[in-house]
C-alpha cells in the first residue's frame, strides 16, 4: 500500500502539531484509555525487555514506536546505543523523535495528515489491535505450534509498510499477543480513541506541596563545596533507579536525575551509558572545584508503574534529616574532587574514600532491601544465564556497621583499593577467561590480605559471635530472602519460606561491589564480553559473602558444609572454592547445641533481629487463619515432584466477594551454581523446594489458578499428589486460568485490584510475557 499517496508524507510534525488535549480528553485519557493501555498492553510492552522494544508505560513510549533491534537475545561484539533513556520531562520534542526514526524505532501512531481514516489506516497500534479482533485465539486449551512464547523467540517487528505481508504471514498475530483479545466494548473505546487522533495529555506537574520537597532536595544536592558535590554524587549513583516518594501512603514517584540546568529552570536531561559516565559533551573528565556544572534534579515520575523495575524509596522529612546527619553534618575533609575516567569512576573505593565507609555503609543497610533489589531488578536481571550465579533461594544479612569503630576496616580497604576493580573498567573485547583468571588472581590475594588482617587483630574465639551481625535496630531491612525464578529474581524482607541451603553475609565492600557490579557498572547495551565478565565476577561476591557466612559455624564443620554447596565443579573452580585460606578464622563463639548449625544460626539470627516481625508473607499459625492452614498443606508436595510445577504461580482463592492471592515459589535445587553453562546438568530435583508464600511475590507470573475456598481442600490434595505432566495438566484444566482462558482477563484484574489494595508499597503491574502454556 502506497501511504503516501493516500495518506500523506510521514512526518513526526503532524502528530506533534496536534492541539493539545481538552479538559474531556483528558479526563478520558485518564479515566478509560490509559487503564486499558496499563491493563492490556504494559503487560507485556514494558521496559527494556519489551517486544520490539515497545514500551507503553509512558507517553514518550508509546510515541518513540517501536524498533526491529533486540536488546536481549544478542551476541554484540561492539557497545549498541543506549536507547531507553526516555522521559516525558522535558518529553519527545520533533528533534527528539526523528532522531529516533534515524536510529531504527517506528511509529506505531499515524504520523501523516490528522485524518480519521489515516489514524486507523496508518496506525500499526489500529492494526494490531483489528488483526486480533478478525483473528482470536483458537478455541483450544493450548496455544499450538502457531505460537512461540519462548524467552528467546525471534521478533516480528513489522512497521506499517510491512503490515499485510505480516497480517498474511502471522495472522494470528494481533495483539495483545498469545492472549485473548479485548472486549467489545474494550476495542472500540481503544480503537476510537486511536481514530480522534490518539490524543495524550501532557504529564501532571507537581503540586505545590511536592514542589516544595523538590526545591528542598534540590537546595542540599547542589551544594557548591567539595564535600556536598562528592555527596551529592554518591547518592545519585545510587537513588538513581529508584522510584523516590515523599509521603505516606505514597501517591506519586519522583526520579533523581543529571541535569545541565541548575534548579529553577526547566530539566536539562543528561543520558549516559552509565550513572558514572562523564556527563560533559566536550569528553572533560574533571569536574569543577567549588562551582558545579552538573546538577541534581528531581523530575515527577509519570510513567506507569511495573513492578519488574519498580524499587520504592522512601524521600520524605524524615530521609531527608538522616542523610543530613549521616552525611552532611560530620567533621569530615574533601578538599578534591574525583573524576570521571573509567578506570576510577568504576571503582566507588576509589571515587567516594572521603566520605567514611562506616556512613556509605549505613546508607546502603538504611534501605538494604532496595539495595539488594537494584541487581534483582535492574537490567542485568534478565535470562537464565545472567541469573543462574544465584541459588534459588537463599537468606541474606548484614556485618554490623558499629565493626568499623571496632576493627579500624577503613585502613584495611583503603590499602586494597586496587584490588577491588571491577569489570566496567576495563576493556570489552578481552576473552572473559582471562578476565576470571585474573579476577580469580585479585580476589585471592584480597582474601589473603583479610585475613592477615583478621589475624593481627587477634581475634578470640568469643568475638565470632552474634554482635558482628547488624541487628537492625527495629530496622525490618536486617535479614532477607532472594527467590530466583530460572529467569527472574525476586527479593522479600524477612526470612521467608522454607529454610535455604546457603545463606550470604554482606560486607559493605560486598554490598558495594554488587551494586557497581550489577547495578551502576552494568551496560545493557554492551558486548557480549561485558556481560559474561560481569557474570564470571559475580562468582567471586557470592563466593565471597557464602564464607562471612561460614565465618559464625563450627571450624570444625566449615569445609564438609562448603564443599556441599559445590559438588562436581571443575578443577580451575574447585582450586579457588577449596583453598585452606577460607576456614582460617577463629572458632566461632556462638554455642551451637544441636548437629544442624546452619538451621540454628538461622534461628539464632531470626531472633537476634526479630525477623518474626518482619514478613507478612509467611503463612499465619493461627488457629483462625484456616485459608492459611490449608493452604500450608502444600508443603507436603514430595521434593522430587516440585519440578513439575511452574517457577511462580498464584493462586486466588475467593470467598464470595472476597479475595485472598497465595504465590508458589519452586526453588530448583542445583548441585553448584559455579558453573555458566550447562545448567541442567547441575539439577538436583531430588532436593527442590516450595514455598508456599501469603500475597504475591515475584515480577514475572507463570501460571495462575483459581480455586473457591469450599474446593480449597481438593486442590491442595490433587497439588501436593502430582507425578507427571498429565497429573499437572488435569490440575490446571479444574483450577488453571491459561492465556487461553475466556475469563483470563477479568482474573488478571481482580489479581491487580487485590495486589493494590493489599500490597500497595511494591504493587504494580505485572509482566505476562512468561505466562506457561501448559
Amino acid at each position: 500500500m502506497e501511504f503516501d499517496k493516500l495518506y500523506g508524507v510521514s512526518n513526526v510534525e503532524n502528530r506533534l502539531d496536534q492541539p493539545k488535549a481538552t479538559a474531556i480528553q483528558t479526563m478520558h485519557f485518564n479515566d478509560t484509555i490509559k487503564p486499558l493501555i496499563e491493563n492490556r498492553c504494559v503487560v507485556c510492552h514494558g521496559c527494556y525487555d519489551a517486544p520490539c522494544q515497545l514500551k507503553m508505560e509512558s507517553r514518550a513510549g508509546i510515541e518513540r514506536g517501536a524498533s526491529k533491534a533486540q536488546i536481549y537475545g544478542v551476541e554484540r561484539f561492539k557497545n549498541a546505543k543506549v536507547t531507553e533513556n526516555i522521559s516525558d520531562i522535558p518529553g519527545l520534542t520533533a528533534h527528539d523523535l526523528n532522531a529516533l526514526r534515524k536510529e531504527g524505532f517506528f511509529p506505531i501512531l499515524n504520523e501523516r495528515n490528522q485524518t480519521e481514516q489515516a489514524n486507523t489506516q496508518a496506525s500499526l497500534f489500529y492494526q494490531m489491535l483489528q488483526l486480533k479482533q478478525q483473528n482470536p485465539l483458537p478455541k483450544s486449551k493450548l496455544l499450538g505450534d502457531n505460537f512461540d512464547i519462548s524467552l528467546n523467540r525471534s521478533q516480528e517487528c513489522a512497521t506499517i509498510e510491512e503490515f499485510e505481508d505480516y497480517k498474511n504471514d502471522y495472522p494470528l498475530g494481533g495483539m495483545p499477543y498469545a492472549l485473548p483479545g479485548l472486549s467489545t466494548a474494550e476495542h472500540t473505546e481503544l480503537t476510537d480513541w486511536i481514530a480522534l487522533g490518539a490524543v495524550m495529555p501532557a504529564p501532571i506537574p507537581p503540586n505545590a506541596q511536592e514542589q516544595a520537597m523538590i526545591a528542598r532536595w534540590e537546595k542540599l544536592l547542589n551544594g557548591t563545596s567539595p564535600k556536598e558535590q562528592l555527596i551529592a554524587r554518591y547518592i545519585y549513583e545510587h537513588l538513581y533507579l529508584a522510584n523516590l516518594y515523599f509521603d505516606e501512603p505514597q501517591t506519586s514517584y519522583f526520579k533523581l536525575v543529571r541535569s545541565r540546568t541548575p534548579s529553577g529552570e526547566p530539566v536539562d536531561l543528561i543520558t549516559s551509558r552509565r550513572p558514572f559516565s562523564s556527563p560533559y559533551a566536550d569528553g572533560k573528565t574533571q569536574p569543577t572545584l567549588n562551582k558545579p556544572d552538573v546538577f541534581y534534579r528531581l523530575i515527577k515520575h509519570t510513567d506507569t508503574v511495573i513492578v519488574k523495575r519498580h524499587m520504592p524509596y522512601p524521600f520524605g522529612d524524615a530521609k531527608f534529616t538522616r542523610i543530613t546527619e549521616l552525611f552532611y553534618k560530620p567533621d569530615y575533609a574533601v578538599t578534591s574532587l574525583p573524576d570521571y575516567e573509567l578506570i576510577n569512576a568504576s571503582n566507588p573505593f576509589k571515587t567516594f574514600a572521603a566520605i567514611p565507609d562506616k556512613f556509605r555503609y549505613q546508607f546502603l543497610l538504611d534501605q538494604a532491601e532496595f539495595s539488594i533489589m537494584n541487581f534483582i531488578k535492574g537490567p542485568v536481571c534478565r535470562g537464565q544465564t545472567a541469573l543462574n550465579v544465584i541459588e534459588d533461594n537463599f537468606w541474606v544479612f548484614f556485618l554490623n556497621p558499629d565493626s568499623f569503630n571496632r576493627f579500624k576496616t577503613e585502613t584495611f580497604l583503603n590499602d586494597n583499593v586496587n584490588l577491588l576493580q571491577l569489570p566496567a573498567g576495563s576493556s570489552n573485547e578481552t576473552l572473559p577467561i582471562w578476565y576470571w583468571r585474573q579476577y580469580a588472581k585479585d580476589q585471592k590475594e584480597y582474601i589473603k590480605n583479610k585475613l592477615n588482617y583478621l589475624e593481627k587483630l587477634n581475634l578470640d574465639e568469643n568475638e565470632i559471635n552474634l554482635d558482628l551481625i547488624w541487628s537492625g535496630n527495629g530496622n525490618p531491612n536486617a535479614t532477607l530472602t532472594v527467590f530466583r525464578h530460572f529467569n527472574s529474581a525476586t527479593v522479600v524482607k524477612g526470612f521467608v519460606g522454607p529454610t535455604p541451603k546457603t545463606a550470604w553475609v554482606i560486607s559493605y565492600p560486598l554490598l558495594e561491589r554488587i551494586h557497581y557490579l550489577l547495578v551502576a557498572g552494568f551496560d545493557v547495551y554492551g558486548t557480549v564480553s561485558h556481560q559474561l565478565e560481569t557474570r564470571l565476577y559475580m562468582d567471586f561476591l557470592r563466593m565471597e559473602a557464602e564464607s562471612n557466612f561460614i565465618m559464625f559455624l563450627p571450624k570444625a564443620q566449615r569445609e564438609a558444609i562448603h564443599a556441599s554447596w559445590y559438588v562436581g565443579t571443575n578443577d580451575e573452580i574447585k582450586d579457588y572454592i577449596f583453598s585452606d585460606e577460607f576456614y582460617q578464622t577463629p572458632q566461632t563463639g556462638i554455642d551451637f547445641k544441636t548437629t544442624d548449625p546452619e538451621k540454628e544460626f538461622f534461628k539464632l539470627v531470626g531472633e537476634y533481629t526479630h525477623n518474626a516481625q518482619v514478613s507478612t508473607y509467611n503463612l499465619s499459625s493461627l488457629p483462625e487463619d484456616n485459608t492459611d492452614k490449608v493452604m500450608a498443606g502444600l508443603r507436603k508436595i514430595p521434593n522430587i515432584n516440585v519440578h513439575l510445577l511452574a517457577q511462580v504461580s498464584f493462586v486466588m482463592v475467593s470467598d464470595g466477594d472476597k479475595n485472598q492471592v497465595y504465590s508458589l515459589i519452586n526453588n530448583t535445587a542445583h548441585t553448584n551454581v559455579a558453573g555458566l553453562f550447562f545448567e541442567d546438568d547441575r539439577l538436583d530435583p531430588s532436593e527442590d523446594t516450595l514455598a508456599v508464600l501469603r500475597g504475591i511475590v515475584g515480577n514475572y507470573p507463570n501460571a495462575f489458578f483459581q480455586v473457591n475456598k469450599s474446593q480449597l481442600d481438593q486442590f491442595v490434595s490433587a497439588l501436593t499428589s502430582i507425578k507427571t505432566e498429565q497429573d499437572y495438566s488435569e490440575l490446571k484444566d479444574q483450577f488453571g486460568v491459561r492465556r487461553t482462558s475466556a475469563d483470563f482477563w477479568s482474573y488478571a484484574d481482580q489479581l491487580l485490584i487485590w495486589y493494590k489494595a493489599n500490597q500497595p508499597k511494591s504493587a504494580g503491574i505485572l509482566d505476562f510475557n512468561r505466562l506457561e502454556d501448559r
